[in-house]
């Protein structure tokens, strides 16, 4: 009875372990997409698009990144303390997130052209966020 408690309960850690992967994984790949269906609307002129996919973008980075006792739990034990990382990024992300929702409505009075390239400077403040997170946590040192 113990050895099949004992294997029970051993699969239910290596799933445990395993769907959480799974979670930040997932995660990330939605990050990424948000990320490319705002660049696309920037690519398009399609400052709908781009609304829309920086507010879903806002909200992903918030869920995913802005807690850092919820990030933890989906790093593997040796990577615990980049949780730190995770939300200083999402801090960053959030800045930037709001110069480009300011550029779409025309917070200052700005010309077109200065909107498009403060938004799209912006958003390469996001890519490197990610970039810079994801290389943290992933690094094998």
């Amino acid at each position: 009875m113990k050895k099949i408690v004992g294997k029970y309960l051993g699969t239910i850690v290596i799933l445990g372990t395993l769907l959480v992967a799974y979670d930040l994984k997932t995660n990330m790949q939605m990050l990424n997409t948000d990320l490319q269906v705002v660049q696309q609307g920037f690519i398009t002129s399609n400052k709908k698009g781009v609304a829309d996919a920086i507010e879903r973008l806002a909200k992903h980075t918030q869920e995913l990144l802005g807690n850092k006792e919820k990030f933890e739990k989906m790093l593997p034990k040796n990577k615990k303390e980049k949780a730190n990382e995770a939300v200083m990024s999402a801090q960053i992300i959030a800045h930037n997130i709001q110069i480009i929702r300011d550029a779409i409505v025309n917070k200052y009075n700005q010309s077109e052209t200065i909107r498009r390239e403060e938004a799209q400077r912006a958003y390469t403040y996001i890519e490197h966020a990610c970039f810079r997170c994801h290389n943290i946590v992933r690094d094998v040192n």
